[in-house]
């Protein structure tokens, strides 16, 4: 989540409901006791069937198999799913894949999700958006991103694998922005996986999407528990000769539009380039991800994180049934500890930076 999505969330109509359901997540956190409340924040994976063939998501080569998808959830026990994520005090959902627009039952899911007061994020590569935009923009939904990882059809058209991606997925960003009209409801994120391929041009990519868009944002290329590059396909991932690079684009960035100005953003160059010195100096601490979201994999397998579904099943416990257990508590105090050693950089990882100085404070705290 950005600095900028950060704010809009944090007007006088969110706050009541974000305190609520952020206030026991803060506590377990704090007091390292079991959580009695719900997860802040959901993000599902609903499928990892896709109709694009992304170079740096190895989902899609490697868990598509007939086998694969014949083990996800079916489509009953989804609406199950969204009922239990109904019955928490979470207070957003993203719905993400895959390609979640490819759900016999993505309509119903959206709609029951809004219809239950959740505010619900879609990410889709917006190839099929056009059939859908009507729907989306009828019930309100809160927000969608959209993957553009080059503003160039052809270098988007090779990282996505799959011809004619660029103009399809502009025309699904061109239906939501025509239906909704200026400044409304869904707002529209466009992304981008930055890589060694893409990332000198970054600030014309800003330039290009940020007319049509509500916020842009990018994330780095990662090869670790959050996402697996395709096999063969170690070109993407930076060198130690990309760095001085790098840090000149970010330095332009961020002299250019506030938004790039955020420890997020500040702090990629040396995520990239020296993760563990970036722990070791930082104390960093898988702090928010542990403490307030809760991920649910395609199988209905639930964890902190796609390398962690280890809390359990939703098709054999409830949501808050896995929230509150002991044995969730006890797995989150291993991913906040000192020896837990996996890094990663997501949107939200700069709230790491915040709740950090709170977290030594706390006198249940041993090994800050």
């Amino acid at each position: 989540m950005s600095l900028k999505s950060m704010a809009e969330l944090l007007t006088l109509s969110n706050l009541p409901r974000m305190m609520r359901s952020a206030w026991g997540n803060f506590l377990s956190l704090m007091t390292q006791r079991p959580n009695y409340g719900s997860p802040f924040y959901i993000l599902w994976i609903t499928t990892y069937g896709c109709n694009r063939k992304c170079l740096h998501c190895d989902w899609v080569w490697s868990r598509t198999s007939k086998e694969d998808l014949a083990r996800e959830l079916n489509d009953s026990e989804q609406l199950q799913l969204v009922e239990q994520m109904l019955a928490t005090d979470a207070f957003g959902v993203t719905i993400s894949g895959g390609e979640p627009l490819m759900l016999p039952k993505i309509r119903e899911i959206l709609r029951n999700l809004k219809n239950g007061g959740k505010r619900v994020n879609l990410c889709t590569n917006g190839v099929l958006l056009p059939r859908f935009a009507e729907e989306l923009v009828a019930i309100k939904l809160d927000s969608i991103s959209i993957s553009m990882d080059s503003f160039r059809p052809e270098e988007h058209d090779y990282i996505r694998g799959v011809p004619g991606s660029f103009q399809k997925s502009m025309a699904g960003i061109e239906s939501i922005r025509r239906l909704r009209g200026r400044g409304k409801t869904p707002k529209l994120v466009v992304k981008a996986v930055l890589s060694r391929k893409n990332f000198r041009e970054i600030p014309q990519w800003v330039d290009t999407f940020q007319p049509l868009a509500d916020t842009v944002e990018f994330q780095p290329i990662q090869d670790n528990l959050v996402h697996q590059i395709k096999a063969g396909e170690d070109s993407l991932l930076f060198q130690p000769e990309d760095e001085a690079d790098f840090r000149a684009v970010m330095t332009e960035l961020a002299n250019r539009w506030p938004t790039f100005r955020s420890p997020y953003y500040q702090r990629m160059a040396d995520f990239i380039f020296h993760p563990f010195e970036l722990f070791d100096s930082g104390g960093f601490r898988c702090l928010f991800l542990s403490s307030f979201f809760l991920e649910i994999s395609p199988y209905g397998a639930v964890g902190s994180c796609p390398g962690h579904y280890v809390l359990g099943n939703i098709r054999e416990k409830s949501i808050l049934e896995i929230w509150r257990s002991l044995e969730t508590c006890d797995y989150q105090k291993k991913l906040r500890s000192k020896n837990n050693r996996c890094l990663c950089w997501t949107y939200n990882t700069f709230s790491n930076l915040y709740l950090l100085p709170l977290y030594k404070r706390s006198p249940w705290i041993k090994d800050p």
